[in-house]
């Protein structure tokens, strides 16, 4: 535009003065056309339109890191801090988690349930270390993430709060490919708040109601109604704790530490056997009424071993002594328990098989290729299927009988069974939070079903928990 304006000035210098101002309006009012066509003069100081940008990503995505930390928090401070651990934290954490997860975005959705994924489940890699399958590692933290992270985007997949809330409700009855270790209210059980549905639903509804007072400014009345929301919560919370139900057995838990390469390794049965009868007749010189070994204690089919049979039973004449160990039945192997109590001997086979760890929960045909390709020809255990939870009564006592990952499941408390053994061998994990994560989830059971615990294991501390 500035060539023809120099041109059409230096035309109007040879005007005739009469015409000079026709000429000057002239050319303005063509100038003002030529610059702003069509387009009133006054525009030009209105505000400008507003465009609809995409949001950016980034902020959503570090929402989503950040919810997944605050709710993998309880895990963390257990583990590290223990006893040095105050419920404050784990509440406060848990309160900041659940706020921002009922607001998130589908991205943010996405990229927390991921980072719970790793956060809570880094540790299901560090098995195939024993496999010789180490460089697949980081193959299942991305399955693994990318199962809950397409979990919680369903989760979220729709703004409305009250759908986001049903569906945190429901989420610990979905099990991806039978693992139930995902539950949303565990996060409270270190916390002030009783780890239940009910207080999760009220924890929930409460912030909900807290979002909408602050998107209509009450800034007092939202924060005067969280703070005495979460108190009332707090107390009612302190009523649902169960009565601790006491045994009159005294009962001894035992914790071994053989890492898994040496548990196998025939050089060192000896050696591990040795080591079990040597902690079983300790334990009788205290005057133990039950002795509890770990989870495949003695690492070999003990049925087929006549000898070690007979020496067990000849121990249990005064003490119930309960050992894990195989069960051969022609050519089935079985996780298994070994109850011997009076010279006699019970056997219980393990029913919930821990998936892709003792089972491929695949077709046939791909659980067959995928344990000949990866896991050189070894077969999956064999387990009765649908049968109800193994149950022994000691010295007059009832026991519900529980083979590790069988202590985390439903089923063996759908009867509110005052005691529960369970024997655990942790070693395919160490080093890694999954004892930590493993005892917050009996402690959640303990509690929901007023139940007993006493817990032996490989690779972790033995304890015991009353709810």
């Amino acid at each position: 535009m500035i060539a023809p304006l120099l041109f059409s000035k230096a035309k109007l210098t040879q005007t005739e003065p009469a015409q000079v101002k026709s000429a000057q309006i002239h050319f303005t009012q063509i100038s003002l056309a030529q610059i702003f066509p069509k387009t009133p003069y006054k525009m030009s100081f209105q505000k400008p339109t507003q465009t609809n940008l995409p949001p950016s990503k980034f902020p959503q995505a570090a929402l989503g890191i950040l919810t997944a930390f605050f709710l993998s928090a309880f895990i963390y401070l257990e583990h590290f801090f223990s006893d040095l651990n105050p419920p404050i934290f784990s509440s406060i954490f848990a309160i900041l988690g659940l706020f921002i997860l009922l607001y998130l975005s589908r991205l943010g959705a996405f990229v927390c349930g991921s980072f719970i994924g790793i956060l809570w489940f880094y540790w299901i890699a560090l098995s195939f270390r024993f496999y010789d399958l180490a460089y697949l590692m980081p193959l299942v933290w991305v399955f693994v993430a990318l199962v809950y992270g397409i979990l919680l985007l369903f989760l979220c997949y729709f703004k409305n709060p009250l759908y986001r809330i049903t569906t945190l409700l429901c989420v610990s009855f979905i099990h991806p490919f039978g693992f139930n270790w995902f539950i949303p209210e565990t996060i409270l059980t270190p916390s002030y708040f009783f780890p239940s549905k009910s207080i999760l639903a009220l924890l929930l509804i409460l912030l909900a109601i807290f979002s909408f007072l602050i998107q209509r400014q009450f800034y007092k009345l939202s924060f005067l109604g969280l703070f005495l929301g979460l108190f009332s919560i707090g107390i009612f919370s302190q009523t649902l704790y169960p009565t601790p139900k006491e045994s009159t057995l005294k009962i001894k838990t035992i914790s071994t530490n053989i890492p898994q390469n040496l548990r196998w390794d025939l050089t060192n049965l000896n050696q591990i056997i040795h080591q079990n009868f040597q902690l079983i007749k300790q334990a009788k010189q205290e005057k133990y009424d039950l002795i509890i070994l770990p989870e495949t204690a003695f690492p070999l089919a003990l049925n087929t071993q006549e000898s070690l049979l007979r020496e067990l039973q000849y121990l249990s004449q005064d003490s119930a002594i309960l050992v894990g160990a195989i069960h051969q039945k022609n050519n089935s192997y079985y996780n298994s328990a070994y109850l011997f109590d009076k010279g006699k001997m019970q056997i219980f086979d393990k029913i919930i098989l821990v998936p892709f760890g003792e089972k491929i929960p695949l077709p046939r045909f791909l659980s067959n290729w995928i344990n000949q390709y990866f896991f050189k020809g070894s077969a999956d255990f064999a387990n009765h299927a649908n049968q109800p939870p193994n149950h022994a009564i000691i010295q007059n006592h009832p026991f519900q009988i529980a083979i590790c990952y069988e202590a985390t499941r439903q089923e063996f408390y759908h009867d509110s069974p005052a005691f529960l053994i369970a024997i655990s061998n942790n070693a395919w994990f160490n080093p890694s939070i999954e004892p930590t994560l493993q005892k917050l989830l009996l402690r959640y059971f303990s509690l929901n079903y007023g139940t007993t615990i006493y817990h032996s294991s490989n690779g972790s501390n033995d304890f015991i928990l009353s709810p």
